[in-house]
């Protein structure tokens, strides 16, 4: 009997998630170019490490950049948006920048089906179609960790003339 109030109660606490207290880091744009058939490198500074925005004993879960392609709103964290961008981000070596915090993001650029079940890549003509009245693609760094609300970075701004430049090639 205690075992099934106990499952009971479950859902009750899986609710309560922690607030992070953590500011959203602000991000800038370096550069963006292509590095295979259907992966773009996006390379962006911040001015918070964002691969260790939660401490080790926080458990923490992952990341992950994702872009709006279409309209002017910030992309959600588990969005069904229709067309996005999304990629994991790895740290680079800070180099000739105002940041010491450098990273890059491989990006595919894919159409959610099935209420964002499935997914499958854009080709190179309807990416350019999306893009080419775009000023910007907006992105947004995702992170979670258990027990954790999740952490969201600000904005960072690509612009579309870049994309479509690495298309051209």
């Amino acid at each position: 009997m205690i075992r099934y109030l106990t499952l009971a109660m479950l859902p009750f606490f899986l609710g309560c998630a922690k607030d992070h207290h953590i500011p959203p880091a602000k991000l800038g744009y370096l550069g963006f170019s292509r590095q295979s058939v259907n992966s773009y490198q996006l390379r962006f500074t911040a001015d918070a490490d964002l691969l260790n925005i939660f401490k080790p004993e926080d458990s923490p879960v992952g990341g992950m950049l994702r872009c709006s392609l279409v309209g002017d709103a910030v992309p959600n964290e588990h969005s069904s948006e229709r067309y996005v961008a999304k990629g994991l981000v790895s740290s680079l070596a800070a180099g000739p920048t105002v940041s010491r915090f450098v990273f890059h993001s491989s990006l595919m650029f894919v159409e959610n089906l099935n209420e964002g079940r499935s997914q499958r890549v854009l080709d190179e003509p309807e990416l350019r179609e999306i893009l080419v009245f775009r000023q910007s693609v907006l992105c947004v760094y995702w992170a979670t960790a258990y027990g954790f609300k999740t952490y969201r970075s600000g904005v960072l701004r690509v612009p579309s003339a870049e994309i479509l430049r690495e298309l051209d090639k």
